[in-house]
């Protein structure tokens, strides 16, 4: 059965709704962006990624109110629980967001909803996903709050994300985790090597034909991650493959040699 599709629009609907009655006459646009607009949005499995951009200031919302908010929509979705990514940003904040000091709050999977303190400018692929691909769900076109972000900033950004990625701690994560980190570093190579943004499954897609000796890790990592997390890459021999190959993945993202494989 073919899994990929598009959320539903009661969905984001009601989700639009809910954020409204929350934010007022403050929100001035609601973005859509990723793989749900863009393909490759895997029903049951994937991500929404949207971004909401504010009149005031994060730190000036009704933050309890957002949070809220939100838990209320996923025990009302159960099946999205954990599901939603929302970046809420001021748009003066997103205006100057390569120099400003300005902060974002966000939820995300296995992040409840708070304040972050890394700096927007980090946040630059996302600027630029939705500037060039959003759909409006709410307000002000996205072109006209985001400023223009080069396709070169996006591929550096790209590289320092995969270097970051690279350097987390893998001791304790589990089988989802790393599958992410294995499709997520297999799209960034993939953007850096041919210049085109894509999906995790295009990445996935192109590193199979690019390293055959590790498409058998790549199939695993997809088998995981549509399995929620809960099946694949838990074994000792799978693990000690997936480090090998995420750390010669960053290399090669970097800069470094071709990618060896090892079974």
């Amino acid at each position: 059965m073919d899994r990929l599709g598009s959320p539903s629009p009661d969905l984001l609907d009601s989700l639009t709704a809910a954020m409204c009655s929350v934010l007022g006459d403050d929100l001035v646009g609601l973005y859509l962006y990723g793989s749900a607009v863009t393909g490759g949005f895997d029903v049951g499995v994937s991500d929404l990624d949207l971004a909401a951009v504010t009149g005031p200031e994060v730190e000036m919302l009704d933050l309890v109110a957002l949070e809220r908010m939100h838990r209320n929509f996923e025990e009302r979705n159960p099946e999205w629980s954990g599901r939603i990514e929302v970046v809420y940003i001021g748009r003066a904040t997103l205006a100057s967001f390569r120099t400003s000091p300005g902060t974002v709050a966000v939820i995300s999977p296995g992040e409840p909803f708070h304040v972050r303190d890394d700096r927007v400018a980090d946040w630059l692929q996302n600027w630029y996903l939705v500037r060039t691909t959003a759909r409006t769900l709410w307000g002000t076109p996205a072109d006209d709050v985001v400023p223009i972000v080069a396709w070169r900033e996006f591929v550096d950004a790209a590289v320092r994300y995969a270097d970051e990625v690279g350097k987390r701690s893998r001791a304790n994560i589990g089988g989802g985790t790393l599958a992410y980190t294995i499709l997520t570093l297999c799209r960034a190579l993939r953007v850096v090597r041919t210049q085109t943004p894509g999906s995790k499954q295009d990445g996935a897609a192109w590193a199979r034909e690019r390293f055959p000796d590790w498409a058998w890790l790549i199939d695993a990592s997809l088998a995981c991650r549509l399995s929620g997390g809960k099946a694949g890459l838990d074994d000792e021999s799978s693990r000690a493959a997936a480090e090998t190959f995420i750390a010669q993945v960053v290399g090669e993202i970097s800069g470094g040699g071709a990618v060896e494989a090892v079974r």
